[in-house]
């Protein structure tokens, strides 16, 4: 396969606010993500097939066009990075939606499904990447802490601890800054760094920053050091924009699926390039920044971050013939599977959860 490589005016790359880290999926109580609704049928006139066609648009749309430059006319990098495209982005999502739309006790339905696509109208990219939904995509349910849930929308709380890597949970408070998310969601405004496996508040413009403090979303950190830390700024947002020391903006917007490379002293923002299934990945030999599409990049130990060359490794879904997953080594799984491991280990199978698993 040969290297797909965003024209300059075509991506903003958004997965995470660290590049090359891969968001968890949040079992947190929205419809936006909790995709918790009450029973296959609808009495309000909604039915389930079109709340989640519509809720998949806008939540595919929202991620598109979040990650894309202006006048662009390809799908943004995050959905390129996370789906491939958009027909499977919606695809998935929809997919989420109905399977979340059987759990009990939930407190979610075909129509408030149907309010949270409308408010979508007022729901920032920021907030869409820090978890934070408009009050009408806000879910919470009937079944109180220590309960099973396999959806944060059947929990009173909202959240649903420990189905990350299973397929049932139980219901928790949100988590604090510092909690393990290994094998849980962050909660809002939070991220699973790579360097401490630790939900972390996200900092704000000019806030300090390394890696265990991430940036929001669209900041990149600059001058962070293995001993001292830096600073969240404003990177550049367009391709050819100059940026390092001697530039105004001394950075790139990685999240616009931007890096700053070339020269010294006359260094620009550059596209990323997104390649397949068994290519390399990270930062190459020639100073090229290289994601992966549908996938995520590894090296024999892990997650490949910072200077680090890997392998991409597509994102598996639940029906191939061998659905193997692994949550350090990868693959990992096409949401909304999630890879299903046994207890301390890493090694499982990518499974779309259905809260009936669990005997619900």
């Amino acid at each position: 396969m040969t290297a797909m490589r965003f024209p300059t005016w075509s991506v903003r790359a958004l997965l995470s606010v660290t590049p090359f880290a891969v968001i968890g999926f949040a079992v947190i109580g929205f419809a936006v993500v909790g995709f918790a609704v009450s029973g296959c049928g609808s009495t309000s006139g909604t039915s389930v097939q079109q709340a989640c066609s519509d809720l998949a648009a806008a939540r595919c749309n929202q991620r598109s066009t979040c990650t894309a430059i202006a006048g662009s006319t390809g799908v943004g990098a995050s959905l390129a990075r996370v789906y491939g495209d958009m027909a499977t982005c919606l695809q998935r999502e929809a997919l989420a939606c109905k399977n979340g739309l059987a759990a009990p006790q939930t407190g979610n339905s075909p129509t408030k499904v149907e309010a949270c696509v409308k408010a979508y109208a007022t729901f920032s990219c920021q907030d869409f990447f820090d978890n934070n939904p408009p009050a009408d995509c806000t879910i919470t349910g009937a079944r109180a802490n220590g309960m099973t849930c396999t959806f944060g929308g059947q929990c009173t709380s909202g959240y649903c601890q420990g189905a990350k890597t299973s397929v049932c949970g139980t219901c928790a408070d949100m988590p604090a800054a510092g909690a393990d998310c290994s094998d849980s969601a962050c909660g809002h405004n939070q991220r699973c760094v790579n360097a401490d496996v630790t939900c972390e508040s996200v900092v704000s413009l000019n806030g300090a920053c390394d890696s265990t403090h991430p940036c929001d979303s669209g900041l990149a950190c600059v001058g962070s050091t293995a001993t001292m830390m830096g600073t969240c700024q404003m990177g550049g947002a367009m391709p050819g924009v100059a940026c390092g020391n001697n530039a105004a903006m001394t950075a790139c917007d990685n999240s616009l699926g931007l890096y700053c490379a070339g020269p010294a002293g006359s260094k620009t923002c550059m596209p990323i390039a997104l390649v397949g299934d068994g290519m390399s990945c990270g930062l190459l030999a020639d100073g090229s920044r290289v994601d992966c599409m549908a996938g995520d990049c590894y090296t024999a130990t892990g997650a490949a971050t910072g200077s680090a060359v890997g392998t991409c490794k597509a994102s598996v879904v639940e029906t191939a013939a061998n659905p193997a997953c692994d949550t350090t080594l990868g693959p990992g799984c096409l949401a909304p599977a999630r890879c299903v491991v046994a207890a301390g280990g890493t090694a499982g199978r990518c499974v779309v959860p259905v809260a009936t698993m669990c005997g619900q």
